[in-house]
């Protein structure tokens, strides 16, 4: 059975965005060392059921399969391994199958520039790990944490006071 899922953030500034999608990088911005951050996965499980969660990885610490199992115990959470070569390419093409103007993206990478600036809503969280200058250029809000990052789709308010003009 198929949901729509969405939420809408009418900002005062005339900026609207009807998002149905997020697609997170899991490495270095849900996960530090392969192991999600603390609180990451109670919002992606509360997220799950107000938009279409996909998480992209090349799989660097050889855990997507173990984190996909304990998520989609519960939830309809996507996990999508990369093939080797270009990570940023492959990103954008999979925004592109979603659509862009739909979905909102997560990551800190120099792979995952292409895919913040894309999106309609791209954001940048500086993690443990760290964020390349590239990503965060190319966001629309940069957090230093990701729960907080996940936090603003579900508290707009947090958003509106973000990203208005």
């Amino acid at each position: 059975m198929n949901i729509k899922k969405n939420i809408e953030i009418d900002l005062p500034c005339g900026v609207f965005y009807d998002l149905s999608n997020l697609v997170l990088d899991l490495n270095g911005t849900l996960t530090v060392d392969g192991r999600f951050i603390e609180g990451v996965e109670e919002r992606l499980r509360e997220l799950s059921e107000i938009l279409n969660i996909y998480l992209l990885t090349a799989d660097t610490h050889q855990t997507a399969d173990q984190i996909i199992k304990s998520l989609q115990e519960e939830t309809n959470i996507e996990i999508h391994k990369l093939e080797s070569g270009r990570g940023d390419i492959q990103k954008l093409n999979f925004l592109e199958k979603l659509g862009r103007e739909k979905t909102a993206a997560i990551g800190n990478g120099c792979n995952d520039a292409i895919l913040l600036k894309e999106a309609a809503l791209g954001i940048c969280v500086i993690g443990p790990e760290g964020a390349s200058v590239e990503a965060m250029l190319a966001s629309k809000a940069v957090f230093l944490n990701i729960c907080d990052a996940l936090d603003i789709f579900l508290k707009k308010n947090r958003m509106i006071a973000t990203l208005r003009k």
